[in-house]
């Protein structure tokens, strides 16, 4: 077994530990939770692909092998790299403190750096061979590896605005990322999303290689979205969330946001009577053991036990003043009314 440790974004507070999780235990044989400090999740895990889940992951910057844990000093982090067992290879240290968290990160480069001058090895500023990096955070330092980075440059260049195709009121391209990771849909299989509006998560679907498929009503949303899909496979269809034209037990996942704001144009007799009619559609869809994430601006807590899922985790996004997203993963554990 192996020590990884998370070094999670900040941007939320629930979800990149629980997308950690969902990805690490899907891609390694076997696998425990070790601790989870601010921004920073402890794992040990056998056969785990870090190359893999940093091409995945959106809400962590890098994924590192542990190889010390320490409290947060500067004498109990001298001492941790005085006992390193490392290859004879040219370094860089790179230290980085959580919010107010002591020491600073400079005083931990400092410090790591001398121990290993003293113990006969070089540091490469422009050309490391390996890359040393401490996590400075609830009173603890996690020094290690760099195992994997994840590209969240990429994620920028994909803000909707920079579509060809913009509607108001989307995802964006880390949070629809995340939110299919939460589903642990793998490689090669079928993700819905029967509100697809300008596509931005059936383009982070296809992105990791996943086959996409969308369902949208609005003629307009169909033609304007088939623009930002160049080039991707996906699939895009004219029709109704409440009448998908798809198999039954046919869709390994799904993720969806659902119409809600100003900009959200709802074409039934009622909002509720949509959802209702849509969440029973989708457990028909779903493969049994499949899960869903729903994305809401109320709790549909009821709605899904009443459609047949299990509410497996409750995450909540505030995104202004007036809008609170409420974000749901769910699955479906048996034949409905069994």
């Amino acid at each position: 077994m192996t020590t990884y440790a998370f070094e999670l974004s900040g941007e939320h507070e629930t979800l990149p530990r629980s997308e950690a999780l969902a990805l690490v235990e899907i891609f390694s044989s076997s696998f425990r939770e070790l601790a989870f400090l601010d921004q920073c999740l402890i794992v040990e895990s056998e056969d785990l692909d870090v190359q893999l889940l940093g091409q995945r992951l959106a809400m962590t910057h890098r994924i590192i092998e542990v190889l010390a844990i320490c409290d947060a000093n500067l004498e109990a982090i001298a001492q941790s790299a005085n006992l390193l067992d490392l290859p004879r290879k040219k370094y860089l240290i790179r230290a980085r403190r959580i919010k107010d968290a002591t020491p600073a990160a400079d005083a931990v480069e400092h410090e790591v750096g001398r121990i290993l001058f003293q113990r006969g090895y070089r540091a490469d500023l422009k050309r490391p061979e390996m890359v040393l990096r401490a996590v400075i955070t609830s009173g603890k330092i996690v020094l290690g590896l760099e195992a994997a980075r994840t590209e969240r440059g990429s994620f920028e260049a994909r803000r909707p605005h920079l579509k060809p195709f913009f509607h108001p009121g989307v995802l964006m391209p880390r949070m629809a990322r995340s939110l299919i990771n939460l589903t642990q849909v793998r490689a090669g299989e079928i993700l819905l999303d029967p509100f697809a509006g300008t596509c931005g998560i059936l383009i982070e679907a296809c992105l990791i290689g996943i086959r996409g498929v969308g369902v949208e009503v609005q003629t307009r949303l169909v033609k304007g979205a088939l623009c930002n899909l160049q080039s991707l496979d996906c699939s895009l269809l004219l029709g109704d969330a409440k009448r998908l034209p798809m198999q039954d037990s046919s869709i390994d996942a799904a993720v969806l946001d659902t119409p809600y704001g100003r900009s959200a144009k709802i074409l039934a007799k009622s909002k509720e009577l949509l959802l209702q009619e849509s969440l029973s559609e989708l457990f028909r869809t779903i493969k049994s053991g499949g899960h869903m994430v729903i994305v809401a601006d109320s709790s549909l807590d009821a709605l899904l036990v009443n459609a047949g899922f299990d509410v497996v985790q409750k995450h909540t996004d505030r995104v202004h003043g007036s809008l609170t997203r409420q974000i749901f993963l769910c699955q479906k554990t048996s034949v409905r009314g069994h």
